[in-house]
C-alpha cells in the first residue's frame, strides 16, 4: 500500500490595497505580481487605476463586504499609506506592511502618505517597505507571525488608539 499523496501546500494569500486615487501604483503591483511569479505568495490586488499585469489576480475596487472578506482570509495584508486602508487591515488583525506612494514618481500629488506611514511606523500600528527587497522580507515575517482576528473588532484597544492617533493628525 502507498503512502496518501500529500497536496502541495498553497502559497499564502496577500492581499495588496492600492486605493482608489487617479494615480496610478504601478510600482507596488509590479512588485507584488513578482511575488506571485516567483511562486512565494497568491495576491490579490485592489489597483484602482493601475492596470494588472498578466496572470494576477484583482479588482478595481472592494465594496465593504468584499474587502473584510479578503482581509480574513489574507495571511498578510500590504497597502498605501492610506488612513482607511490601514484601518481595515489592523481591524483584521493584521499589521498592514505599508508602501507610501512617492510623488517623485508621479504616485500622489505630494508626501503626505511617505509623512504619515513614518509616524506610523514610529508607534509601530505599520511597518514599512520602501524597495521589493524589504516587501519581501516583511512579508515572509508577517506570514511567520500569522494575524489573529481581534474577538471584538469594534473594541480593539489598538484600533481605538490608531483612530484617535489619526484623529489627532487630522485636527492639527
Amino acid at each position: 500500500m502507498s503512502p496518501p499523496r500529500r497536496r502541495p501546500r498553497e502559497a499564502p494569500l496577500v492581499a495588496v490595497l492600492v486605493g482608489t486615487d487617479h494615480h496610478r501604483f504601478d510600482r507596488l503591483v509590479a512588485w507584488a505580481a513578482d511575488l506571485q511569479y516567483q511562486g512565494a505568495f497568491r495576491v490579490h490586488v485592489q489597483h484602482g487605476a493601475t492596470p494588472l499585469p498578466p496572470a494576477i489576480t484583482g479588482s478595481t475596487m472592494l465594496g465593504p463586504d468584499a474587502l473584510a472578506e479578503l482581509l480574513d482570509r489574507a495571511d498578510a495584508v500590504v497597502t498605501h499609506a492610506g488612513p482607511g486602508m490601514i484601518m481595515d487591515a489592523r481591524e483584521h488583525g493584521h499589521t498592514p506592511i505599508v508602501v507610501p506612494r512617492d510623488p517623485a514618481l508621479g504616485e500622489h500629488v505630494d508626501d503626505h502618505q511617505q509623512r504619515f506611514a513614518r509616524f506610523l511606523a514610529r508607534s509601530g500600528t505599520i511597518v514599512t517597505a520602501y524597495d521589493a527587497t524589504e516587501l519581501r522580507a516583511r512579508l515572509d515575517l508577517a506570514v511567520l507571525l500569522g494575524h489573529p482576528l481581534p474577538a471584538h473588532r469594534a473594541a480593539s484597544p489598538t484600533l481605538a488608539r490608531f483612530e484617535a492617533l489619526v484623529e489627532d493628525l487630522v485636527h492639527r
